[in-house]
């Protein structure tokens, strides 16, 4: 019987080289990668067990663990490793607000950036809520396209 090929194999082969070459060219960022899959996958299995507020202490880190400022991981390098990861969509990472803010505020934090976690809701047509989390660094959005149009319900820390 032979072997048929469908579209998808040079588009898998892309991703393998990318892969490869960000492996090779930035050993760096890939292992940060890495750690911040293992967080979001935590994250993922966290919340279905524990409240929210427990979640994010533990997602959150401590002092302890801060890491000396790299000059050239800047907050909009972290968030582009963030986005890019949850930009998978594939099992737990999916580009979700609610998981994105968390494990961003730990790498920011690591890296000496004070953020917090702001949960908002905002009504939608039709009496629906659409909620929104974000951070913000000295009590304005960060990282944010544009300001978000929400009231904020949660912030952590408080």
């Amino acid at each position: 019987m032979p072997v048929q090929h469908t579209h998808k194999s040079p588009q898998k082969a892309w991703v393998v080289r990318r892969v490869l070459h960000f492996l090779r060219h930035k050993p760096e960022e890939a292992f940060l990668l890495l750690r911040m899959a293992a967080w979001v996958a935590l994250l993922s299995l966290l919340i279905k067990f524990l409240p929210l507020p427990r979640v994010l202490s533990l997602i959150a880190g401590t002092s302890r663990e801060r890491r000396r400022r790299n000059p050239r991981m800047t907050e909009q390098r972290l968030a582009q490793l963030v986005d890019a990861l949850l930009g998978i969509n594939l099992l737990c990472f999916t580009p979700t607000c609610w998981k994105r803010a968390p494990v961003l505020h730990r790498y920011l934090a690591l890296y000496g950036i004070k953020t917090r976690i702001v949960f908002g809701v905002r009504k939608e047509k039709e009496s629906l809520l659409a909620g929104h989390a974000w951070l913000e660094a000295d009590g304005r959005p960060l990282l944010e396209a544009s300001p978000p149009q929400y009231t904020p319900t949660y912030s952590f820390p408080a």
